[in-house]
């Protein structure tokens, strides 16, 4: 058995390679974008903090040198109103907590991974599931002269920006989706506009010509590669009408021949019948002479079969000339 050959039409073909064109499109520009704003969304929350924590921890020493812990207090609160910021915290260099936004880590001490850093750093907090939740920020406290006095600790809340990012991704797919259901459309209209009706064209021209309608010419439309192939198409049936016409012509012109030596050898044999009818009458004929006229009635009945049998033939080339329209 041979193989089974599916069947479907070129829109759909295109409409299913052009949405998948526009989905790996969509979706390489999607990712592309995506890491971009979540790259960009993670710098500038890292600018955020530190740019909080610089400010702070100036203004923290100075509160630090006068031992005043309700200016400290005072201070974190007012941090603490700043928008993504979940706790903040003034650390002595004995690593005790001696202000912060929870008045309950007061005196307690700091629970940093690590230890005490002898720099900045930064790393990612978990909330209470072990989930991600921001960026820690240790920086120490510095006098004029560079001792140290204790840490500025600072926790920045990434909620808003993982929304903004989910937000992103959201838009991103409902723009991906919407772009592969307009490219399945216009992708439809174009196979349409552009393909479907020339190829209808030669197809109907093609029923035509197994119909043996010669007549029939394929409409061009466009000069482009189908509207040159339904040209070609043309020239082709012109061809095949003008084989055909040659074809019937000579099939009348046989067919008068044919029917002129059945007339001539029936004419020739009636003649010989006649000949020797009339010398048997008359006298006796010569052997030689009566083998002579046998020989010739026998050819002439060949000439007068093969005659028949080519009648016979070029009958059949006509009428499967006739067939078709010229």
């Amino acid at each position: 058995m041979g193989k089974k050959i599916k069947s479907s039409s070129i829109s759909a073909k295109m409409s299913l390679y052009t949405a998948m064109l526009i989905t790996f499109l969509m979706c390489a520009v999607g990712f592309a974008n995506y890491y971009y704003n979540r790259l960009s969304l993670q710098n500038q929350a890292l600018d955020k903090g530190w740019s909080i924590v610089r400010s702070s921890t100036s203004f923290a020493a100075e509160r630090m040198q006068s031992g005043n812990p309700e200016l400290l207090h005072e201070h974190l609160q007012h941090v603490l109103a700043n928008g993504d910021i979940s706790y903040a915290a003034l650390i002595n260099a004995a690593g005790r907590v001696v202000a912060h936004t929870d008045g309950s880590l007061v005196g307690k001490p700091a629970d940093i991974a690590g230890g005490l850093p002898s720099g900045n750093t930064v790393k990612i907090y978990v909330d209470s599931s072990g989930k991600p939740a921001g960026y820690d920020f240790v920086a120490p406290v510095t006098t004029k002269g560079g001792g140290i006095l204790g840490y500025y600790r600072l926790g920045l809340d990434n909620t808003r920006f993982e929304n903004m990012l989910r937000e992103i991704l959201y838009n991103t797919l409902l723009i991906s989706l919407a772009s592969v259901l307009a490219g399945i459309m216009l992708a439809k209209v174009l196979a349409r506009h552009i393909l479907k009706k020339p190829i209808e064209d030669l197809r109907a021209a093609t029923e035509h010509i197994a119909a043996g309608d010669f007549t029939h010419r394929v409409p061009v439309r466009n000069m482009d590669e189908l509207g040159s192939l339904a040209s070609a198409f043309n020239i082709m049936t012109g061809h095949l009408a003008n084989l055909f016409m040659s074809v019937r012509t000579s099939a009348t012109e046989l067919t008068r021949s044919s029917q002129l030596i059945l007339n001539r050898s029936e004419d020739i044999r009636l003649a010989t019948e006649n000949s020797i009818w009339d010398r048997q009458s008359g006298k006796a004929q010569a052997p030689t002479e009566d083998s002579n006229t046998r020989r010739q009635l026998e050819a002439l009945q060949d000439i007068t079969l093969s005659a028949k049998k080519m009648s016979r033939l070029v009958d059949r080339l006509n009428a499967l000339s006739l067939q078709f329209k010229l």
